[in-house]
């Protein structure tokens, strides 16, 4: 006698059941793969744009750090507040003293250069030239992330354990400047990654000003 097998197929429920279990894990392993990517690509675009900033701090400070007397008898420094500064340097070592301006404008920081003319006494009026050199700044002067912050004479500085209470209050007289802070916010992402900026901050005496030669590094 032969016996009879019977075959029990896939129902409807149970195949719709399936594909839906099944999209279900690829929706969730496809989020997983966009999240793991989407946080890759900003690491590296953060670490990227970072490192740019920091390297544009570095020059600057090398460079405020040699302000000195303009080629027509002018105070070192020019202007000071919280978005840019502006003194003047040998910047390019040739003997010749430029006007030299570090300043914040659409979220990049930038460094503009004056040669001064033929006139006696020289009047800074030759040529200019600006140069971006760092992109995604994000410092929010209202709410107190000032690019740059200055110390002085009425700060009496000379020591970094209470540096945060000795700020010289602003506006800022040049001439009580002895040391200067530049802080930089970088974000390549502020609109999807807004909390997650990159504090970029550096101190610099100025030589030529004394009195702070002895502040610990």
């Amino acid at each position: 006698m032969i016996s009879k097998r019977t075959y029990r197929g896939v129902t409807f429920v149970e195949m719709i059941v399936t594909i839906a279990i099944t999209s279900i894990i690829m929706i969730g392993t496809s989020l997983f793969f966009v999240r793991m990517w989407t946080t890759h690509h900003f690491v590296f675009k953060s670490g990227v744009a970072s490192f740019v900033a920091s390297k544009a701090v570095e020059d600057a400070v090398s460079v405020m750090r040699k302000a000195q007397q303009a080629q027509n008898g002018a105070f070192p420094i020019e202007l000071a507040n919280e978005h840019e500064f502006e003194f003047y340097a040998d910047f390019d070592n040739d003997g010749v003293v430029e006007k030299v301006r570090y300043f914040v404008e659409d979220d990049t920081f930038k460094r503009e250069v004056t040669e001064p003319g033929n006139d006696v006494p020289p009047i800074y009026n030759g040529n200019v030239e600006v140069r971006d050199i760092a992109k995604n700044v994000r410092n929010d002067i209202a709410s107190g992330e000032a690019v740059f912050e200055y110390y002085g004479i009425d700060s009496k500085i000379y020591k970094y354990d209470d540096i945060n209470t000795k700020v010289l209050a602003t506006p800022v007289t040049p001439a009580d400047i002895r040391m200067v802070k530049i802080v930089l916010y970088i974000n390549p992402e502020p609109v999807f990654r807004s909390p997650d900026n990159v504090r970029i901050q550096s101190f610099v005496v100025v030589r030529n000003l004394t009195e702070f030669d002895d502040i610990p590094t």
